[in-house]
């Protein structure tokens, strides 16, 4: 009798699952890597949090010479964020496992990370979307270069930050062709986010399909690191369990979490509407 057989408990072991997936989400993510994680929550009960939110200042003022400097109040609201489950499963079959081509188990795992990293994503961008006028750059025409640089006046001083500009698919064109692209292999800073594909006026330039025209305008997001926080009350968890009636094997995957955005003065929106 052979002493090393493969069994499903070597192609399903959750632990291993489990490690792979932790390893491979934030790979996945475009948009969560940039949040302030809090783990805070974690082990402590209830369902909500009452987190703080920062108001722009707004823009700085022209002081003539010898003229006082304006000084004004920072003030911060609260905002009560609701604990969401984020979560997805896949049956496989004992056949598709020991017989499928390829590797089925590898590929629901991965499929389960995509779908786990693809709620973060939109999660982010819809808190995101709660950006105020203050911070919101409103323009006629295609997103460009021009209208990138009017944007990043919003940060006022923050300006020399690290920051990621999120753009839809048919908006790279246009911006590759400006003067001041530079394309991401001739980037020397470090990347904040995976699928950086160039920089312009300092912002590195990522693409997601979660930038979508709605109504002939696109919101595009100029974000620096912090501006979003990402609260964990239980990170990913994977598990798998048999189904010994029909002999196949479920394995899920769930998140406890939630978004919000915390400093508003971190984040600017560019709405782009077609011109007539």
């Amino acid at each position: 009798m052979a002493e090393n057989k493969t069994t499903l408990a070597n192609l399903v072991n959750p632990q291993v699952l489990g490690d792979w997936v932790t390893d491979h989400l934030q790979q996945s993510m475009r948009l969560a890597p940039l949040c302030t994680v809090d783990t805070s929550l974690q082990g402590r009960a209830g369902d909500t949090i009452l987190v703080p939110r920062y108001a722009y200042i707004g823009d700085a003022a022209v002081v003539a010479e010898g003229e006082a400097l304006p000084v004004v109040t920072m003030t911060a609201s609260t905002q009560e964020v609701q604990i969401k489950k984020a979560g997805n499963g896949i049956e496989l079959t004992d056949e598709s496992v020991l017989c499928g081509y390829g590797d089925p188990v590898g590929e629901a795992v991965s499929q389960l990370t995509l779908s786990i990293a693809g709620k973060v994503d939109s999660d982010v961008l819809a808190a995101l979307g709660s950006v105020g006028p203050d911070m919101t750059h409103t323009a006629t025409g295609e997103l460009s270069a021009d209208v990138i640089a009017d944007a990043l006046v919003k940060f006022g001083e923050r300006d020399g930050g690290e920051k990621v500009l999120f753009v839809a698919p048919a908006q790279l064109a246009q911006l590759r062709k400006a003067e001041g692209w530079l394309k991401s292999t001739d980037l020397g800073a470090e990347m904040l986010v995976t699928g950086v594909v160039g920089s312009l006026h300092g912002c590195q330039v990522v693409v997601s399909d979660r930038i979508v025209e709605a109504e002939g305008s696109y919101k595009n997001y100029i974000v620096m690191p912090g501006a979003v926080s990402l609260y964990l009350k239980k990170d990913t968890t994977v598990e798998t369990d048999r189904d010994i009636i029909h002999k196949t094997t479920i394995i899920t995957a769930d998140k406890h979490y939630a978004v919000a955005l915390t400093n508003e003065a971190r984040a600017v929106c560019i709405s782009c509407t077609k011109g007539a």
